[in-house]
């Protein structure tokens, strides 16, 4: 591809050009040198020198590399009007087609201006030349023109939304590899504060039995009896920690079911009490699967983070709002006091995964801390 080349045109269409170049300049070659009234050999002279040049063009790409892009197009324009005087009224039929060849190849390679001065030096040639034989071409001339240079402004208007779209399209790529980051240093996180933490205690604690159950068989079995209790308490963990791995499913259910069947699951899991009241709601599924992820994550902050002992959570509907509150009776955040979602965003505190979710769902998040009895939080989703 040549430097200044529209990049986004296959090169199948500079190939295009070179064939119907060459296939013009042969075809005027041959008909020029065998008419009943011979061209002058001026003529043949150049038509002679610009099938040689369509030719090289056509089978060495390299040779247009090696000059500016709008060269080619000069080169094809200084052709048409010198064949157009020397040859006027004799092939007429030449003229027009080679006309169309160079709006295409204008409308094609070239901006809107640069086809727009292509139409007025045409127009101002034949201004100039008054030829009656060439009288016709005039109109052919001024509505081709104009109907090129709606083809390049269309096209350019079409390659600035194709970069658009590209670029687009690579952020989304980059946004959607930091989110598979975050999530990847998220579950790594998790599982090692979580279980892997809970195995190397358990280790520990084994080698401890093992020592005592040589010294004193009495104590080392009551170890053993609290190792179980702990082993069964990793095994829950572990299912949970699990289950918040796989992927959420509401075909079929209710925001409402969904949720329900979400905090039966965390009840079971944890051991932790936890109350839900609501209403049915409807909406978009999209929405539904967002709404959901935000609870499943407020219950893992409330479990592994806050410690908490017990979480209420209430599902309303008020108008076109969603309502969601969340609380809980555990340590809470670090901070105290009351914060809008704009102000946990701009202090960089709260939970950040709860945070985006509601960003991008267009609601409102206040998270009231209270460290040492509990948090909550209020969302607001328009729906």
């Amino acid at each position: 591809m040549m430097e200044g080349e529209p990049k986004y045109l296959s090169p199948l269409w500079w190939q295009s050009l070179a064939v119907i170049r060459t296939l013009l300049a042969l075809a005027f070659l041959t008909v020029g040198s065998t008419a009943v009234r011979p061209l002058p050999w001026t003529v043949i002279a150049m038509a002679s020198a610009f099938t040689i040049y369509s030719l090289m063009v056509l089978l060495w790409r390299d040779v247009e590399r090696r000059w500016p892009p709008l060269m080619s197009i000069c080169i094809d324009v200084t052709v048409f009007l010198l064949f157009a005087f020397f040859s006027a009224g004799q092939t007429i039929w030449f003229h027009s087609l080679f006309y169309i060849f160079l709006l295409l190849e204008g409308a094609i390679l070239h901006s809107w201006r640069e086809v727009f001065t292509i139409l007025v030096l045409s127009q101002g040639f034949f201004l100039l030349l008054r030829k009656p034989e060439l009288d016709f071409l005039q109109p052919l001339v001024m509505l081709s023109g104009i109907l090129a240079c709606a083809m390049a402004l269309e096209k350019r208007v079409l390659a600035e939304r194709l970069v658009r779209t590209q670029q687009e399209a690579q952020e989304l790529r980059a946004e959607a590899e930091k989110l598979r980051e975050n999530e990847r240093q998220r579950i790594a996180n998790d599982f090692h504060d979580g279980p892997l933490q809970s195995f190397i205690s358990f280790q520990m604690r084994l080698n401890v039995v093992q020592q005592m159950l040589g010294r004193d068989l009495g104590t080392g079995l009551k170890e053993l009896q609290e190792l179980q209790m702990i082993c069964r308490a990793q095994v829950a963990e572990l299912r949970a920690f699990v289950r918040s791995m796989r992927p959420l499913e509401v075909e079929g259910e209710s925001l409402s079911t969904a949720i329900r069947r979400l905090v039966e699951n965390f009840k079971k899991d944890t051991g932790i009490a936890a109350a839900y009241t609501s209403v049915e709601v409807t909406g978009e599924p999209e929405s539904f699967l967002e709404v959901l992820q935000i609870v499943r994550e407020s219950l893992n902050n409330a479990q592994k983070h806050s410690k908490a002992s017990r979480v209420a959570i209430a599902l309303s509907m008020q108008g076109d709002l969603l309502h969601i509150d969340i609380e809980d009776d555990g340590t809470g955040f670090p901070f105290s006091g009351s914060y809008e979602l704009g102000e946990l965003e701009a202090l960089r505190i709260g939970p950040g995964s709860i945070k985006r979710r509601v960003r991008s769902l267009g609601g409102e998040m206040l998270v009231n801390s209270r460290p040492g009895h509990g948090a909550a939080l209020r969302i607001r989703i328009p729906l």
